[in-house]
């Protein structure tokens, strides 16, 4: 398990930027198994998000020091599932999440099996293990907007970053979340865009919900739900 202290962003809303500390403790937890982003990269591997999802007990502050904890708490050939813990800075709970990773081949874009490929990671069993993250939310859409993957949306495996989906998400919705507080974030992430590639993204709100879907070439490209409470 890696444990490692950050500032929520000036901005509590922007989901992106948490994913982004998301990422960043991950990475260090890696680290620990050898499985860098450069250590995969040596090895003709990358390592990829299938599903994310992450549930808020309260509100963020702006400023505030969180504690958020990782580790890999289960693995099967071909994908293993990721665990996080938020606590505030006296260690109360904050909310906890999980994803779903996978190792991928760099030039067949195709999953493999990791400890094949020299890449095992610690497994952890705690008494905090959270579910399996569940699919995003659907709507029936009932807007919709086109993005044009920019080059800095990219990450070093040379496609769009997971987390840059989330700011594609809160464009769609704009102003109209504010005064409502975050309470669960599911996306799911179905095939890569890479520069340049356009994405439709269809979007729709009930309530407190919206709901995205982002499509390339008419394929799905990831889907990303979004709470809220009052």
């Amino acid at each position: 398990m890696t444990t490692e202290r950050f500032s929520v962003p000036a901005d509590p809303a922007e989901i992106a930027g948490l994913f982004r500390i998301l990422q960043d403790v991950s990475a260090a937890d890696a680290a620990a198994s050898h499985a860098t982003a450069s250590e995969l990269k040596e090895k003709g591997l990358m390592w990829v998000v299938i599903r994310y999802e992450l549930t808020l007990s309260r509100a963020l502050r702006p400023g505030e020091d969180i504690l958020l904890s990782t580790w890999v708490s289960w693995m099967r050939h071909k994908m293993f599932r990721r665990a996080y813990l938020l606590t505030d800075a006296g260690n109360r709970p904050l909310g906890r999440g999980a994803g779903i990773w996978a190792i991928v081949d760099r030039e067949t874009r195709a999953m493999v099996d990791a400890v094949e490929r020299g890449v095992d990671f610690r497994i952890e069993q705690t008494d905090q293990e959270p579910p399996r993250p569940a699919a995003p939310e659907k709507l029936p859409a009932e807007a919709e907007r086109v993005f044009t993957v920019p080059e800095e949306w990219l990450d070093l495996n040379g496609h769009m970053n997971n987390t840059r989906y989330f700011d594609v998400a809160r464009a769609c919705i704009g102003g109209e979340a504010e005064g409502l507080t975050l309470r669960n974030i599911r996306a799911a992430y179905l095939n890569e865009a890479l520069l340049g590639d356009r994405l439709s993204v269809s979007y729709a709100r009930r309530g407190n919900l919206w709901a995205f879907e982002g499509k390339k070439n008419g394929e799905p490209c990831f889907q990303i739900s979004l709470e809220y409470e009052s």
